[in-house]
């Protein structure tokens, strides 16, 4: 770290990642919840994969559209 400093030393060690996990769980649980409601595995799973997808819609429905301006 010392050698390559804070910043570089996050990129190449894959540190920022961490916190990128984190806020995705901190998203599920306070949009889906804390707990599965299903009780069998593989209903778990399909709960799961359903929550999933409906963040992922939120999120790309929440990005805006960026536009490269003609010089």
């Amino acid at each position: 770290m010392k050698k390559l400093g804070r910043r570089e030393w996050k990129k190449v060690s894959g540190y920022h990642r961490q916190g990128t996990v984190e806020n995705a769980f901190f998203r599920y649980k306070s949009i889906i919840g804390d707990r599965l409601r299903a009780r069998h595995p593989k209903s778990q799973r399909v709960e799961v994969v359903v929550a999933c997808n409906a963040l992922n819609k939120m999120f790309d429905l929440g990005q805006p559209v960026s536009k490269a301006i003609a010089s």
